[in-house]
């Protein structure tokens, strides 16, 4: 039987993922090894910023790189989402750029035209009519500010209440009224469509309002007959409004607070962040805690000490990733806030409330497969085992096992890549790509020898092992067994 290792700072990961958007900062082999090697474990890519193009090239050097480090590394698409934007509007090198100052009134309306000194348009139509007198109107997320005064059929009529200048594209809102238009407008649907040809392992659901627009979403996919895992944003009053449903709809949500703490008043973020997780932690998805973690470091090479606390606390309340965004994307220490992230993490797991969160996971359990999952983890702390062994087709078992957050690392077991990275998000789970044993006996020796060629186990000590069967079906898990090792050969 081949040898089975991965290579060792892999091994001294925390158990919290780190994913990082990918951008100019980061285009070349050497920072990808870097990231990787720092601690990355999913690889971002923002479909509203750069060239399909671009992005088709970021994700083959993702998995060229990963391939050749040995280390499973999965791509996560955010798409664009339904999102009004302003037209078109001079540049600042032509002389006769758009500023708005501060009490002089600005019409908005929908359209594709050139906004002047007078009118912005807003595309795609829609916005107009869904904004009444008195809502407040948020340009480039909330740079620029306008109070709309009067609604009329066809324009809005609003007071600048903080001033700045107008440029192309910037996305236009009204917080507490979510846009109409339909998920699927013309730049989400070209994102979906790359995002299926290059059959990314998770794709963003970006401005998402109800769980109607994750199942568009996967419908669109199925259709394609693809089928990665949907990350629900939660960055909208009304998304907060239908969090149960939403969480219920995909396979994991992200805490994206730079839109929610624009949609929503700012002072009701850390609250909306802890329920969001509590939530996605009871029904056992993986949550991503997202936007300015490290933001300082987009030009400074350490954190602030807020930073680092905001870190650590997000892993206490029990999010399953962290995220970098400008840090990483265009940032000037791409590496090294990767590698703070992994430190500050690996720091707050210490004292990270396990049995806490494994409750909350309690309190949403459902079926034979989560019950065994939750008695795997019992079971390695009664019989001293050092490691969880999950033994996976579609991942589902490994998911389940890292729900209730075993004090253990779980080593993953699957013989499809693939699946690998589609557990890239889950919370202390390390992949193992191996040939499917013919027979439970021989997954048992195949477990025996992985946990020990890892280092993290050695002979004369345990193992737990979970796993479904029949061999080859997907979605079961319904044995447990605890491994001495090494598993005898019985065969020999």
């Amino acid at each position: 039987m081949p040898s089975y290792t991965a290579p060792d700072y892999v091994l001294k990961r925390p158990r919290t993922r780190i994913v990082c958007t990918l951008g100019p900062a980061t285009a070349s082999d050497e920072m990808i090894d870097d990231l990787i090697q720092a601690g990355m474990s999913v690889a971002r890519l923002n479909l509203s910023h750069g060239s399909p193009e671009d992005h088709t090239e970021a994700i083959a050097r993702v998995r060229e790189r990963s391939e050749r480090a040995g280390v499973a590394v999965a791509v996560l698409a955010d798409l664009p989402g339904p999102k009004h934007r302003l037209g078109s509007a001079p540049d600042a090198d032509s002389g006769a750029e758009i500023v708005l100052e501060v009490g002089q009134r600005y019409m908005l309306r929908d359209g594709n035209g050139t906004s002047t000194n007078e009118v912005g348009y807003v595309h795609p139509p829609g916005f107009v009519s869904s904004t009444p007198a008195g809502a407040d109107v948020l340009i480039a997320d909330g740079a620029i500010r306008l109070s709309v005064k009067q609604a009329r059929q066809n324009e809005i009529e609003c007071e600048v209440t903080v001033g700045g200048p107008i440029q192309s594209d910037k996305a236009v809102s009204a917080p507490g009224h979510a846009s109409r238009i339909s998920y699927l407008t013309e730049e989400t649907g070209e994102a979906l469509a790359m995002a299926a040809s290059q059959h990314v392992d998770y794709v963003g659901i970006s401005y998402i309002r109800s769980a109607a627009d994750v199942r568009l979403v996967r419908d669109f996919f199925a259709a394609r007959d693809f089928h990665p895992e949907l990350i629900a944003k939660i960055e909208l009053a009304e998304s907060m409004d239908n969090l149960n449903a939403i969480i219920d709809a995909s396979d994991g949500v992200m805490v994206a607070r730079g839109d929610l703490g624009v949609e929503l008043p700012i002072a009701l973020v850390p609250g909306s962040q802890k329920t969001i997780i509590r939530r996605a932690n009871e029904v056992g998805k993986v949550v991503i805690t997202a936007t300015q973690m490290l933001e300082s470091m987009i030009n400074a090479p350490t954190p602030t000490r807020a930073e680092v606390t905001d870190v650590a606390n997000a892993i206490l309340d029990g999010t399953d990733a962290i995220m970098l965004s400008a840090e990483t994307s265009v940032g000037q220490y791409p590496a090294v806030a990767t590698a703070v992230m992994a430190e500050v993490a690996l720091e707050a797991e210490k004292t990270l409330n396990r049995r806490e969160i494994a409750d909350r996971r309690r309190t949403g359990i459902q079926g034979l497969d989560s019950a065994i999952a939750d008695a795997a983890v019992s079971t390695a702390v009664s019989v001293d085992a050092k490691v969880i062994l999950a033994f996976t087709e579609s991942g589902s078992t490994a998911g389940r096992v890292a729900g209730f957050r075993p004090g253990v690392p779980i080593i993953v077991i699957t013989p499809d890549s693939a699946v690998g990275r589609g557990l890239a998000l889950r919370w202390g789970v390390m992949v193992i790509t191996a040939p499917r044993p013919r027979s439970i006996d021989e997954m048992f020796r195949q477990g025996s020898q992985i946990a020990l060629d890892s280092g993290l186990v050695k002979e004369k000590e345990r193992a737990v092992a979970v796993i479904g069967v029949p061999i080859g079906v997907h979605g079961s898990t319904n044995l447990l067994r605890v491994i001495d090792l090494p598993e005898p050969n019985l065969e020999s």
